[in-house]
Formats: C-alpha cells, structure tokens, sequence
C-alpha cells in the first residue's frame, strides 16, 4: 500500500460514483476512508467508512478522518465524481520529486462555474496572495495531496465547513512550507448539484483569508523581531 490515504467526504452524493472512486483508488494501491458526513446513503460493506449524523461540515470530515489516517500523507477528493483518480497519481510523484513538499494543490483546468462564481473566487485568491505573500491560483481545489501531521497540528484554527481548503492552504502557505501546483482536468458533475452558498461561504472563506494569513504573519514578524527586543533590554538592564 501507498503511504499516501485518500479521504472522500460525501454529503447527497450518488454511491454508485463514490463506489467507483473508491474501487479505482484502491486497486491503484491507496488506503481509502469515506467519510459519510451526516448522508443517508448505504455503501458496501467493503468501502472503508466513517458514518455520522447530524452533517457537521466538509472541514469536520477531513478532519475526522486524517486523525484516523496511519500514513504521513493525506489526499483529498470530492465525492461527486469530478476528479479522476489518476491524477492522484500524479500529484504523489510531483510531492515527492519537489525537496522539502508538505502540499501539492490540484490547479483546476477546464471548470464550469457562473460568472459570480469565477470572478469571486478570482477576488479571494487575489486577496489572499496578498495575506500569504505567495501567489495562490486556486487555493479552494478539493483534490491535493498534504502533510498529515502539519494539517493535524494546524486543526484547531481550519475551517469545519467548505472553507477547510483555504485555512488549510494560507496557514501552509503563510507560515512558508514549501507547495507545489499541478493542473488537473476537472470533469462534470455526475450527480446533484454543489452545496456550496456563494454569499455565505464567501464570506467565511474571506473572514479566514484575513484571519489566518493576518496571525500568522504577526508571529513571523514576532518570532523575528523578539531576538532584537531581547537584546536592547538586555543592554540597557531590563528584563
């Protein structure tokens, strides 16, 4: 088995779909955990599975399950058939080829989405590449490869809701862990429709952009310049 444990949340997504995902992921040598977050659908026996009720969130999920994970990597997907599971494969050997990765961030190529959507997420990318220093391109993608214990360590302050990836993306980020991006194609959704509130969850995504990225810099800059504190009060005799 790969070191490398593949977590699909799902809530109202069509089991044949996640079935399938979880049957190609595991032939390719992956741990798989679904992570049923509140839903009602019934899965075979054989799909490994976490199952709770009420939903609790996207973020929640993750969460859950990573601190269940026994391997050093976590990967995550969605549920609604929209990642190929190949490109798993791929963003595995891109974190192992780059010196010193803790993430891989599937660019998403090829995603239909409305107008308000796109301009957006554009929007809060732009403000959190100013919040981080880095320049994030698609920092919401639900298909990445990352740390599990620096996710674990960062869980207090991420996001229990859609907002996991970003909080999860600007603390990485923000505190200088190298990333890496690769482009993945992103397919149509084969079931539902997304859960998503572009008002509501916008505006939680933009509160942690602001938060995360504005502590975490503070204690660079803290750690930074204590060194210097210590020293002037040492030279004039305080303590």
């Amino acid at each position: 088995m790969k070191d490398c444990t593949v977590i699909i949340p799902i809530y109202k997504e069509n089991p044949s779909v996640v079935v399938r995902l979880y049957d190609d992921l595991t032939k390719r040598g992956y741990p798989v955990i679904v992570v049923n977050d509140g839903d009602t659908v019934e899965l075979p026996e054989r799909v490994r599975e976490i199952s709770y009720y009420p939903n609790m969130g996207y973020g929640f999920a993750i969460k859950k399950a990573t601190r269940e994970v026994t391997t050093s990597l976590v990967c995550t997907m969605d549920g609604d058939g929209q990642h190929k599971p190949e490109d798993v494969d791929k963003l595995l050997q891109v974190y192992n080829m780059v010196t010193d990765c803790k993430m891989v961030i599937g660019t998403r190529w090829g995603l239909k989405e409305s107008f308000s959507r796109k301009i957006g997420r554009k929007f809060l990318n732009f403000l959190a590449t100013l919040f981080s220093n880095h320049y994030l391109i698609d920092m919401n993608s639900g298909l990445r490869i990352f740390d599990r214990d620096l996710a674990i360590a960062y869980g207090p302050i991420l996001c229990d809701t859609f907002s996991y990836t970003t909080s999860l993306t600007m603390s990485y980020v923000t505190d200088n862990y190298k990333f890496a991006w690769l482009p993945i194609d992103v397919l149509p959704r084969e079931y539902g429709k997304s859960t998503v509130h572009l008002v509501r969850d916008g505006l939680i995504t933009l509160w942690y952009i602001i938060w995360i990225g504005s502590a975490l810099r503070t204690r660079t800059i803290r750690r930074i310049i204590q060194p210097l504190t210590n020293w002037f009060l040492g030279r004039n005799g305080k303590t």
